[in-house]
This record gives structure tokens, C-alpha cells and sequence, in this order.
């Protein structure tokens, strides 16, 4: 009943009965191919390995043979161990999309072999294999427990399990997609990217499935990639409580282990493994606006008038598939759109970035450039008896690009370029599951299609259905790149695979105006960062139905802290712009707008930081404090970088909220009010507020405001400095181009600290080639009791400071060290600031 509403809320019923009927012919036809191809079940038990009969050594690791099967172990690094379990026990490792490089130079290992056992340790891990049951227990070096077996790997047929003990406490995340807490534990979950229409609390799978866990006990983190990207699920003690298992119905059990102090060491090492994320252009750190319904060239040049007129910051506005013409993915409707080149230019005139959605489905269509070059060049996904695969989508019958194959991916990036020439800014990868239109909760190609993965084919269900999203993403991004390539590429994907980090962004599907939804908002974004893919965030005010005033800026409020901000809603809903709610929302929206656009320079440093070591840029609270158990399921407030903590209202009607402060000394955010941590406080929330506290010795860069991103040059930057012990760090560059992959950066390190001969001290280290464009500095420092003595900059005075309720300003150029001198004005912050270590 959603597909027929969907077709029937459209503004025009173009798309009715050419889109219904391939969607029965599909159905009709399907039933004949799954007659013709259907695959029978495995039969009897999983089958043990069974006892280890020998065990040959190989460069950093063993191979295992046992009765039932074969075991690989492999330190891929001296901190990171691969295992991998097959009937067949062939050599040669099966292709990843996942993996960035072969392990060409493995670690050093060493062996103890006896009758019983074999142990191979590196200089950071240890892997006991009990001969007789053929089952491993991998430990730090100092004998912390990673992984112990409980099954361990089992096989039937084409299927592969693997179970292991799930210890009493320990916190488990990732995975991807979920609608769900933060704390992933005792539930299974699916591994079959799917579109899930009105998806809820609950609702499993999703759209993006990334095989990669976090786990979590207060002296270890450790992470477990189940390389294998075949239908399958993981089950973190649901049907056995206190065990972990992974299945896959086809191909062999890969997979790869890593263990640190926190979850950091554990990110850096998964990220490691799959690739970082590349800096993406600044502007896509912005507000973008969107919905399925902007169909013509004047409703875009009304909205972007509205959004300069009414002074709400914006970078990007999203044309959906309403341009396209009769949904042609690489066309526009020239009746609706007559002169498109000049409204992107116009558009980019004032400072908007045009993004366009794309469909992997290409329409059967002898008139159609695309379809007839796609036929020629023999790009298409195929059905095992070698037809063209032909399913409906937004068209009609279309056939899907198989970017498995190397040239299919380089005849897709080709097509990209007529939207770069016309002058689109990103591009938005939509129905990539792929998903189809076909009236049945079976919206999916058939699982026997089959992929050429690189020459080594394998079917829909062993690997081409969940990788599909990725590889598209991975096409449009070459495509950008390849047709702009001084300029960085963004590109969003609604399905992916783990590695998908290297080449596009996300967001949450097509979520609903619910409040349960506002605070799924949460979770699946952090779930997102401690899977790799960490630039994500939902449709701002629901997808789905259309959210009250108080929903909407409340919305408005957690998004402009997420990592990517976007308003989207479904065609036929009320307007969803942000003064589309009256004054009142307006103005509560532009407050939003106006703090993201101001906050801009911390959130693009933490953006950095995913990209040289994997670090999410929000951050659950355990993040602070992995050995607090109390931390490990909050998901109603989170860390945005090293130095904010954002503690939304996500309850109707709700004018107050209790936080759970972290250890430590922490300011609000606005009135520089100073809180202890370490446990619960209230806070007042009144509709116009947002919760907002900053760590003590935090240092927070500030812009600005902007209508949108390089509207003026920076001339000065804020620096609001909360007074304690501490660390933080700022990267520049020019938010647009490749010179910062040659070294055009800057990274400045802040230090701050109370001296015990009464002063406060502000260190300002700086390295790089990059010169911002602003050489004044205007510095805040938050939480002095009273009026200093003096301040003084790089040993002299400074010429003009200033003390107010709290806060010493004073301006200069980039200094080295600033002192405030006083310490009448500093002895009764000493002690507490001290509470919080230096981070």
C-alpha cells in the first residue's frame, strides 16, 4: 500500500500505469525464473571443523587442516590477525571490496607447537588453537581475552558460522544501519542491505549493513570485521546469552580481529584495514535543503531567494527525481527545466551547491542514449542463462550497470560527466540496495543474479546485493573526480558495505516525523561513526508524515550538531523549509543554522581526524570514558569533536532534561556556568535552547556566520578557551581542492593550564604550510573568578584586555603563549579545574 501511495501522491500521475505494469510483468516473470533457478536448502547439522590433523606455517600465521575443514590464520599486522575458515581450504584469498591493500609483508610471528596446541604470537597478540576441537582463543600480548570460541567455525553446505563467547558487560556497536540504542547487545541483526518502508524502533535490516562490531569492557575495545558480504546476520546473544555468532549462507568465513585500550586504537585499526575517509569540501559540511516535490526552475529560484532574503544559512540545495525526464537517470525534463546549466550557474552565483539524485536503474528505452550505449558496451547485470537482468524502478522496466565489472564502473563514471556539465556540485546515490518498485515485500533483484566481481563471478545473494551500493558510490565519485578533478567530490549513498568511508557520505534512509525518530537520529549516527562511516545524519523532520512545530525545531537543534544536516521529506507532505513553521521556528532554526555555521571550523578538524585516523566526529559519551559501564548504553546526548557535549531535548513537551556529565570539569556552553561531572544534573531547555557544554581546557575555534561557506573571507578568528587543564587541536585548509593531500594544511595544537604561582597559561603551537586568510584573533577565555593583574603575550603586555563576568578578551595576531596573571582571580578554579585530565 506505501508503493501505490508513493505513485499516487505525485503532483502528476505520469508514472502510474507505466511503472505498475512492468511491476506485474516483473512479478509474473520472476515466478517462471525462480522455478527455473531455484536453489535447494542444505541439508542436516553445521558440521564442526573438527581435530586440527596438521598445521603448516606460512609468513605470519598457519594453515590448519582438520577433519571437516581448513582454518588460515594470518596477522595481517602485528595488531591485527585475519582467520579465515573453508571446506576446500584453498590458498588464494577470495576478492574484498572491504580490505584497502593485500597483506603483502605480514608480521613477524613466533610458533610453540605441540601435540595439544599451537600458539603464534606477534608483538601485540597471542592465538591458542586447542588441537582437539580445532577452536582459537586470540588475547593481548599481556593475556586479555579478545575472542575465546565457543563453537567456533562450523559449515553446511555453502554456509558458514562462526560463534564465540560474548562476555557478561560487554557493550557492542557498529554494524552499520541500525534502528536501534546505541548498545547493540542481545538482539540479532541482518546483513542484507533492504528499503524498509516505514522503518521503526526495531526494524532489521536497513538499507547500509557493515559487518564490522565494537566491542567494549572496561579494560579492552576490541573490533571484529566479518568480511564476508553475502546474506547473513550476527546474533550478540539473543537466541544464547553470553554468545556472539556470525552467519553467511555463501562463501567462506573471513575474518578479521583488533584489540586496544579504547576505542580509538580500535577505529584507528579498523580504518586502517578499509580506508580512511577523504576530506570532503567544506560547503558539505553546511546546511542542505531538500524534498521530493521541487520540480520546476522557479521553485528553485524562489527557494534560494528565500533562504538569502530571510538570512537562514544554506550551501546546498537537492533536486530529486523530479528533474529527470520520465525519471532518465543523466537527463532533465526540458519543459520543466529549459535552461539548466543557467540555473546551476545562477544558483552557484549565490553561493548555492547544486545536488542531484541518481538511480542505478537505467530504462529500457530504444530512444534513450544512455540505455542504447549501456546495450552496446555490454555494461548490465546478467541472469545465470546470460539475459540482461530487466526489473521496474521510477521508469519502468530498467536494467541495472553491474559495477563489479571495471569497465561498467568506468561507463558510469563517463555518464557522470554530463551532470558535472551542467553544472551539479555532488551527487545522490538513491534505490542502490537496488531496490525496485515491485508491489511485494520482495524489492529486491532475484538472489541467483549473477556479478563478474573482477572475473571472479558470484551471485546476488553471495555478495553482489550488499556490496551494490558501495560500488555505485565508488563509480560516482571516480566519475566526479575524473570530470572535476580539482575539486574534492561529494557524493551521499543510501546502501553500503564496510570500506564504503573511501569514497561517499550517508543518511538514515527514509526515517518519519516521529519523535521516536528524533532520537534514532542519535544512535544510528554514532552506530555510523564506530562502523568507519562516520559522515551521516537523517532527514531532518521525517521523510515520512509531517512534523509539528515543536518536532521540527527540536529536529533542527540535533542536526545542527550532527555530521551532516539535511531537511528531506516525501512528496505531497506540507512544506518542510525552515519558515515554513511560522516565526517562532524560523527564528529557533536560524539559531541552529547560525551555531553549525559557527561551529564550522571544530567540526572540519574533527573531519580530519576521521580522515588521518578514523576517529567518529560525534562521539558516544563512553568515548571519554570507556572504563565507565554507566556510560555504555547513553544515546540522548553525545560528544560533537574532542570538546563539546550535546544533550538534546528529545521528548514532547519536555522544557527540562537531566545529562550525564563524564568525569571531569565542564562549562555550559552559552553561560559559561562551570558544572562537575562524574554524574547527573538538570537542565533547563525552553524550545529556543539546546543543551551545550564544553570540556574545561577545551580550546573552540569559531567562525563568523556565513550565509553559506566562503561568503566572505575569515577575518578574524574567535578562540573561546574554557579555563582548565587540556588539549585540543584546529586543521585548515583551503575547504575546496586537492592541495591539502600535498601538504597545503595547517594543524595547531592548544595547550592550556593553571600554574600553582597563579596564572593561566594558553600554548599555541603551529605547523603547516597552509595561511589562513585571517591575521587577527580574538581569544575568550571563560571561567575567571576575577579581574586579573594582567595578560601578557609572548612575554610582554598585552595592549588592550578586557574582564567581564567572567571572561577575560583580549585581540592579537597568532601568538606563541598567553599568560593571565592574577591568582586572587584564579585560586578558586585551581582545585577543580584539576579534576579534569588533560585530554
Amino acid at each position: 500500500m506505501e508503493t501505490i501511495r508513493k505513485l499516487l501522491v505525485r503532483p502528476e500521475f505520469t508514472m502510474g500505469l507505466p511503472t505498475v505494469i512492468p511491476a506485474l510483468r516483473y512479478r509474473m516473470g520472476l515466478f517462471v525464473r525462480n522455478r527455473r533457478f531455484k536453489r535447494r536448502p542444505p541439508h542436516g547439522e553445521f558440521q564442526a571443523l573438527g581435530r586440527v590433523l596438521t598445521v603448516k606455517r606460512q609468513p605470519g600465521g598457519a594453515w590448519l587442516h582438520a577433519q571437516q575443514g581448513h582454518i588460515e590464520i594470518r596477522f595481517w599486522a602485528s595488531g591485527i590477525v585475519r582467520l579465515r575458515a573453508s571446506q576446500d581450504g584453498v590458498a588464494e584469498l577470495p576478492l574484498s571490496y572491504a580490505v584497502v591493500e593485500p597483506d603483502e609483508t605480514p608480521a613477524e610471528v613466533t610458533y610453540e607447537d605441540t601435540p595439544q596446541a599451537l600458539t603464534i604470537r606477534t608483538d601485540q597478540l597471542t592465538c591458542e588453537v586447542d588441537k582437539a576441537a580445532c577452536t582459537l582463543v586470540i588475547k593481548t600480548r599481556d593475556g586479555r581475552l579478545i575472542v575465546e570460541d565457543t563453537t567456533g567455525f562450523r559449515l553446511r553446505g555453502e554456509q558458514v558460522m562462526w560463534s564465540s563467547r560474548l562476555p557478561d558487560g560487554d557493550g557492542c556497536y557498529g554494524l552499520g544501519e541500525r534502528a536501534s540504542g546505541v548498545n547493540l547487545r542481545g538482539r540479532r541483526y541482518g546483513f542484507w542491505n533492504s528499503d524498509l518502508v516505514r522503518y521503526r524502533y526495531g526494524s532489521d535490516p536497513l538499507y547500509l549493513s557493515i559487518p564490522f562490531l565494537l566491542g567494549l569492557r572496561p579494560d579492552l575495545a576490541y573490533g571484529v570485521l566479518w568480511d564476508n558480504p553475502s546474506r547473513g546476520w550476527v546474533d550478540l546473544g539473543e537466541a544464547t546469552p553470553g554468545e556472539k555468532t556470525f552467519f553467511a549462507e555463501s562463501g567462506e568465513a573471513c575474518v578479521y580481529l583488533m584489540a586496544g585500550h579504547d576505542p580509538q586504537a580500535v577505529l584507528s585499526a579498523y580504518t586502517a584495514l578499509t580506508g580512511h575517509m577523504p576530506l570532503p569540501p567544506l560547503w558539505a559540511l553546511g546546511f542542505h535543503q531538500s524534498r521530493w516535490g521541487y520540480d520546476e526552475e522557479a521553485t528553485f529560484r524562489t527557494l534560494a531567494h528565500q533562504f538569502r532574503q530571510r538570512r537562514l544559512p544554506c550551501d546546498a540545495l537537492y533536486f530529486d527525481i523530479d528533474y529527470m525526464d520520465g525519471y532518465r537517470v543523466f537527463t532533465w525534463n526540458r519543459e520543466r527545466f529549459p535552461q539548466m546549466p543557467a540555473l546551476l550557474k545562477d544558483l552557484r552565483a549565490q553561493g548555492f551547491k547544486p545536488v542531484a539524485i541518481i538511480d542505478p536503474g537505467i530504462k529500457i528505452d530504444r530512444k534513450y542514449d544512455v540505455y542504447l550505449d549501456g546495450v552496446q558496451r555490454d555494461v548490465f547485470l546478467k541472469y545465470p542463462d546470460g539475459t540482461r537482468v530487466a526489473a521496474p524502478v521510477w521508469p519502468g522496466r530498467c536494467h541495472f550497470p553491474d559495477f563489479s565489472r571495471p569497465h561498467a564502473r568506468a561507463w558510469w563514471a563517463e555518464q557522470v560527466g554530463k551532470l558535472v556539465q551542467a553544472g551539479f556540485a555532488g551527487l545522490w546515490n538513491d534505490m542502490n540496495e537496488p531496490a525496485l518498485i515491485n508491489l511485494s515485500s520482495d524489492k529486491s533483484l532475484p538472489p541467483y543474479v549473477m556479478h563478474e566481481w573482477e572475473e571472479h563471478p558470484r551471485s546476488h545473494l553471495a555478495g553482489g546485493h550488499n556490496t551494490y551500493g558501495m560500488l555505485m558510490a565508488r563509480s560516482t565519485y571516480e566519475g566526479l573526480r575524473q570530470h572535476r578533478p580539482d575539486a574534492r567530490p561529494f557524493v551521499m549513498t543510501r546502501a553500503a558495505y564496510a570500506g564504503a568511508q573511501r569514497y561517499t557520505s550517508s543518511w538514515t534512509g527514509d526515517n518519519t516525523a516521529t519523535w521516536e525518530h528524533l532520537r534514532l537520529s542519535i544512535s544510528m549516527a554514532l552506530n555510523m561513526g564506530l562502523s568507519g562511516l562516520p559522515f551521516t545524519g537523517p532527514d531532518t523532520g521525517g521523510f515520512h508524515d509531517e512534523p509539528s512545530q515543536e518536532l521540527f525545531a527540536r529536529w533542527m537543534q540535533v542536526s545542527s550538531l550532527l555530521p551532516y544536516f539535511r531537511v528531506h521529506t516525501i512528496a505531497g507532505s506540507r512544506d518542510q523549509e525552515p519558515w515554513s513553521f511560522g516565526e517562532q521556528v524560523e527564528s529557533i532554526s536560524r539559531c541552529a543554522l547560525e551555531r553549525r555555521y559557527r561551529l564550522l571550523p571544530m567540526l572540519y578538524t574533527a573531519f580530519a581526524q576521521n580522515a588521518q585516523h578514523g576517529t567518529p566526529i560525534i562521539r558516544p559519551l563512553f568515548w571519554l570514558e570507556p572504563r565507565n559501564k554507566a556510560l555504555y548504553d547513553v544515546d540522548d546526548a553525545f560528544m560533537v569533536g574532542d570538546a563539546l557535549l550535546a544533550a538534546p531535548v528529545l521528548d514532547e513537551g519536555a522544557t527540562r532534561r537531566e545529562v550525564t556529565l563524564p568525569a571531569g570539569t565542564w562549562y555550559a556552553f552559552e553561560s559559561g556556568e562551570m558544572q562537575r561531572g562524574g554524574g547527573r544534573i538538570t537542565a533547563d531547555a525552553p524550545l529556543d535552547t539546546l543543551p551545550l557544554f564544553a570540556r574545561a581546557g577545551s580550546v573552540i575555534p569559531l567562525w563568523p556566520v556565513m550565509q553559506y561557506v566562503g561568503e566572505l573571507p575569515v577575518e578574524e578568528l574567535l578562540l573561546r578557551v574554557f579555563a582548565g587543564t587540556g588539549e585540543s587541536v584546529l586543521y585548515e585548509d583551503a575547504g575546496e581542492g586537492m592541495a591539502y593531500r600535498d601538504g597545503e594544511t595547517r594543524w595547531s595544537t592548544f595547550t592550556t593550564s593553571f600554574r600553582p604561582s597563579g596564572e593561566f597559561v594558553i600554548e599555541w603551537h603551529r605547523s603547516g604550510a597552509y595561511q589562513p586568510s585571517y591575521e587577527r584573533v580574538r581569544v575568550e577565555v571563560v571561567g575567571i573568578s576575577g579581574e586579573p593583574e594582567r595578560v601578557e603575550l609572548d612575554g610582554g603586555m598585552a595592549p588592550v584586555w578586557y574582564f567581564n563576568e567572567g571572561v577575560v578578551e583580549f585581540v592579537a595576531g597568532p601568538f606563541e603563549r598567553a599568560r593571565i596573571i592574577g591568582r586572587e582571580a584564579l585560586t578558586p578554579f585551581l582545585d577543580e579545574t584539576r579534576l579534569h585530565p588533560p585530554h
